[in-house]
This record gives C-alpha cells, sequence and structure tokens, in this order.
C-alpha cells in the first residue's frame, strides 16, 4: 500500500462534518468529505484541522505510536493506533489462507524492527511483512498488556464461570 498526501483547505468548523466509510478496495477505513487536511498513509487518512503548512511539515511520515507494555485503556486511550490496525486487518485478510498464524512465529528480525517502528510512529509498508509477523506482533502487543486483555478482576470472574457446571448459571454468571 503507497502513502501518499492529499491537501484540502478548511476551516475548524468543518471538522466536525467527516464521516467514515470502509473502503474495501483499500482495506481501511476512510475519512471523507475533504474539507481538511487529509495525510493518507497505509490506507487510512488523517484529518487535521487548522493551516496546511505547518501541520503537513509536522506529520509528515509520522503517524501515532502503539504504546506497547501500558494497561489498554492506556494503549487505546483514543482509538486503537492505525499501525496496530493495519495488522489486525492484513492478519484478518491473509489469516484466513495461512496455516496456524498463530502458533508459527514470524521472522523474529522483522518482528522486533516492526515493533520498534510502531512504538517511533514511523510509516512502514506493511506489505513487506508477512501475516506470521503482522501475527507475531499482533501477540507480543497482548501479551505486554498489564494485567492482560481483560484485566486482573474480569479474568478471575471468568474463571469462576468456567469452574461452575450448570450451563444455564454459566449463562446467568456471564451475560451480568
Amino acid at each position: 500500500i503507497h502513502a501518499h498526501v492529499r491537501v484540502a483547505q478548511a476551516t475548524h468548523r468543518d471538522c466536525g462534518a467527516l464521516e467514515r466509510r470502509w473502503d474495501a478496495a483499500d482495506g481501511g477505513e476512510q475519512l471523507l468529505r475533504s474539507a481538511a487536511m487529509t495525510v493518507t498513509t497505509l490506507g487510512y487518512n488523517m484529518v487535521i484541522c487548522g493551516h496546511s503548512d505547518d501541520l503537513r511539515h509536522r506529520y509528515r511520515g509520522r503517524i501515532e505510536k502503539v504504546k506497547f507494555g501500558v494497561p489498554i485503556q492506556e494503549a487505546f486511550s483514543h482509538d486503537i493506533p492505525a499501525t496496530l490496525l493495519v495488522l489486525l486487518l492484513k492478519v484478518n485478510k491473509e489469516g484466513p489462507i495461512k496455516k496456524d498464524i498463530w502458533r508459527a512465529p514470524g521472522n523474529q528480525a522483522q518482528v522486533r524492527k516492526l515493533a520498534h517502528v510502531m512504538q517511533h510512529g514511523r510509516l512502514v509498508n506493511i506489505a513487506n511483512f508477512s501475516v506470521y509477523t503482522a501475527a507475531s506482533v499482533i501477540k507480543k502487543f497482548l501479551s505486554k498488556l498489564p494485567g492482560g486483555i481483560f484485566g486482573l478482576e474480569n479474568e478471575t470472574r471468568l474463571f469462576a464461570i468456567v469452574e461452575q457446571e450448570d450451563p444455564e448459571k454459566q449463562r446467568e454468571l456471564f451475560c451480568r
């Protein structure tokens, strides 16, 4: 996927009028209505309100940093970071036709490189990485979440539910 930049002039009030649309051809989400400066990277658009001259230089070649090893609330404080979302989309698209993507490790040098690039908010061409590498980076991100995906309290509840022998009681406890 090629990175490119499209610029359109806008005022601050135009930014609230943006709509989201799934674009299957790019495999990503695009923000429409060219009312603001739009930076398209890895099939995603980043809309920036304000004067485009200085903002274009500030954000050129950079995207949101992925934070490894922080609680999930902090890692996803605004939304799922774009590069992590692109990895998830790659696994979603290519994973079903590959065997054991969650078991087979990706190339460890590429996993380290991709994780480093993501942590520093740099642009990367995801087509240069295998689906196994993408899955390994996702696993690395998830494994470094303190307290896990669910958190210690919710994890304890889930294990208590599993220990219930009555399926109706399990459903009732799970739906709380």
